[in-house]
């Protein structure tokens, strides 16, 4: 490149607000990672369609779809953003502690990833890895975040997304609740409105063939969980969230042999520079603890 073309390169601060919001693919996404605010990433975005001269996206809206010019240089700005940290590893990799941020629905969160942290930073000392539940119907893509696991499908514009598992669901209760002489329709049911149709799944898998059983409802699926524990009910749970307490004695699964499929999770990233090899050793590990099931 000669000298006088070199000069001529726009800051380095719009080329990053433009690749993180065309990797991200929303305005939001990008100031969360880049730490900035929306204001900050609009008047980048701006300045830079000044400076190249060409419209880079369609029309006014919050995020609007790029032109085929925007497309073309969306491109080589990451292309350019992988080349520069490629260079930065080979003279100096990086041995600091590498801080991973995992969004994770609550329940999954709290019952199995977090008690298995501990594995990992055995494994992997530098790994520092901290975990943010989440709540369905939340809005998390705003959410400061490397990886999320989503057990809802969706995959947002500019991620990437690895299949996990499927849920296998039974029924448990505790101890207390006494099922022995009892079928499912006769004894107290609990479910959670986050997960509609998983209890009346389990039913008809058990042939119950009465619909719309009564049942106690709570807003979030550890909260009926809890129920469950107190020895409140029955409640149709995944496989891999009770194993530990029906280990343990707090919940025992009650006709084990009817199991009906529930969600798939996904473990979902941003594509870009250097994202796919930081949450490359997490997503490993992630899928052996699992394999172990």
């Amino acid at each position: 490149m000669k000298p006088e073309a070199r000069r001529r390169l726009p800051p380095l601060r719009m080329i990053a607000t433009f690749e993180a919001l065309a990797r991200l693919g929303s305005r939001s996404a990008a100031a969360a990672e880049l730490n900035v605010t929306l204001g900050a990433v609009g008047k980048q975005l701006r300045a830079l369609e000044q400076w190249v001269g060409v419209p880079l996206f369609e029309g006014d809206a919050r995020d609007p779809a790029m032109t085929l010019a925007g497309r073309q240089f969306a491109q080589a700005a990451t292309a350019g953003m992988d080349t520069i940290l490629a260079g930065l590893e080979q003279i100096s990799p990086r041995t600091e502690a590498v801080e991973l941020r995992i969004l994770a629905p609550a329940t999954f969160a709290m019952n199995w990833l977090m008690p298995r942290l501990h594995r990992l930073e055995r494994l992997q000392p530098r790994f520092r890895v901290s975990v943010r539940p989440t709540h369905t119907g939340e809005d998390w893509l705003p959410l400061p975040h490397d990886a999320a696991i989503r057990r809802d499908g969706f995959v947002p514009a500019g991620y990437a997304a690895e299949p996990l598992l499927r849920e296998q669901l039974t029924a448990v209760a505790a101890p207390q609740l006494d099922t022995v002489q009892a079928s499912p329709e006769t004894v107290p049911l609990l479910e959670s409105r986050s997960r509609p149709g998983d209890l009346d799944r389990w039913l008809a898998a058990a042939g119950v063939e009465r619909l719309g059983l009564p049942r106690r409802s709570f807003a979030h699926f550890y909260i009926a969980y809890e129920a469950a524990l107190a020895g409140e009910g029955l409640l149709v749970a995944p496989s891999l969230i009770t194993a530990a307490d029906v280990k343990s004695g707090r919940l025992s699964e009650r006709w084990p042999g009817i199991a009906v499929p529930g969600a798939t999770y996904t473990f979902v990233h941003p594509n870009g520079y250097g994202v796919r090899d930081l949450v490359a050793p997490f997503l490993m590990w992630l899928r052996e603890e699992l394999a172990q099931l």
